[in-house]
């Protein structure tokens, strides 16, 4: 793969990024690609993303499966088909023949579904070129976790300028604004000079989240967010605990952090409030908004119930 250049606006908010690309789109700038941890609705057609001929696909491979449930069993099982060997049935003294096809029914729907299956999950493959071995292009770790990524191609600045570009990008919610430069590795940040407008129109609010998220907690205010987890949530011990691991997004290093707030139950997971889960990511200093995302209460309501 040849190297190539990209120009990144980076967001927090799928409907900001949503708003962006169908900015650009108007000006007439073409999206490269957009990057997200999880599906943003109605992005792909924002894009211009064409629909996928994998249904034609599908198609077709249904219809193999279809006629090969006929085929084998007309072979199988009637007295029309003898070109090898052939295994003619006769049910109450009738042989099999063309009337049999309401019975044909279940295994011709049972192959035609097979085929399509396997065909969708090979064509899929096929076209995505995910093969074993093949390195994954990641332009930032958070883009599977809590950020989404605009890439637009320096190439398109020929119908908007680079000032321009970036007031759009700003002006509808990009925290970041970065160039980097894929190559057939994967990506890998470059040192090429950005335009000041990058770093003057920087958005005030996304830069002093990100300086109040970096600057640690004082001991009244980790005292006060303490006392209200054990206020919202309640106390328990560690010989109550239960395996919060089982809650998806809780590993064994978060559950000690866990543990370490006095939350061991899956009863106090499924009390915390919007309050105490910014309580325990200032205290943890934790992935904003994941908790949420993945619904850790519901999974530990869910999990007390079993």
């Amino acid at each position: 793969m040849l190297d190539k250049q990209l120009i990144l606006g980076v967001y927090d908010d799928g409907d900001k990024l949503l708003a962006s690309v169908k900015k650009l789109r108007k000006k007439g700038v073409e999206i490269f690609d957009c990057y997200t941890p999880y599906p943003v609705h109605h992005l792909d057609t924002e894009m211009g993303v064409k629909r996928s001929n994998l249904t034609v696909g599908a198609f077709l491979c249904g219809m193999m499966g279809f006629f090969s449930g006929l085929l084998l069993q007309f072979y199988m099982m009637t007295n029309h088909l003898h070109t090898f060997k052939s295994w003619p049935m006769i049910i109450g003294g009738k042989p099999q023949d063309y009337g049999m096809l309401p019975s044909m029914v279940p295994v011709t729907f049972e192959l035609t579904i097979l085929f399509t299956a396997f065909g969708i999950g090979f064509l899929f493959f096929a076209k995505s070129k995910m093969i074993h071995g093949k390195v994954a292009q990641i332009i930032d770790p958070r883009q599977t976790d809590d950020r989404m990524f605009l890439a637009v191609e320096p190439s398109e600045l020929s119908k908007i300028s680079r000032e321009e570009l970036n007031s759009v990008l700003n002006e509808n919610g990009a925290i970041e604004i970065r160039e980097r430069n894929m190559d057939g590795e994967g990506f890998a940040q470059v040192a090429l000079e950005e335009a000041p407008v990058v770093e003057e129109k920087a958005a005030p609010a996304a830069t002093a989240a990100k300086a109040e998220k970096e600057e640690e907690l004082s001991e009244e205010q980790r005292t006060e967010r303490l006392s209200l987890l054990k206020s919202v949530v309640g106390e328990a011990t560690a010989e109550t605990r239960d395996d919060l691991k089982k809650i998806s997004g809780v590993g064994p290093v978060y559950e000690e952090k866990l543990n370490s707030l006095g939350i061991f139950t899956f009863e106090q997971v499924a009390k915390l409030t919007p309050d105490t889960i910014k309580a325990i990511e200032e205290l943890t200093k934790y992935f904003p908004g994941k908790i949420e995302r993945e619904d850790w209460m519901s999974q530990a309501k869910n999990l007390m119930e079993e």
